[in-house]
């Protein structure tokens, strides 16, 4: 009989699991994917292209669909009350 030892895999950030980042891997190619988007497109959408550049480059501790739309929402609503 052979004797088997498992290992806890730990993440490579303390504090996420494997699926966060799994989660925040995908969410940057989808934000990523806004690049092939003309500029009309992304203002219909609500968004700039500096702000989906900004949240393509975020680390994959953050989601950057979401950082992406808060960005959007905190400039609409500044621009909204200015």
């Amino acid at each position: 009989m052979t004797d088997c030892t498992v290992q806890q895999v730990r993440p490579a950030v303390p504090g996420f699991s494997l699926s966060t980042l799994l989660r925040n891997w995908r969410a940057r190619s989808k934000v990523r994917a806004l690049h092939e988007l003309d500029d009309r497109m992304l203002a219909d959408i609500g968004v700039r292209r500096d702000e989906v550049i900004w949240a393509s480059y975020l680390p994959l501790t953050s989601n950057a669909a979401l950082e992406l739309e808060d960005a959007a929402y905190r400039r609409r609503r500044k621009n909204r009350f200015s």
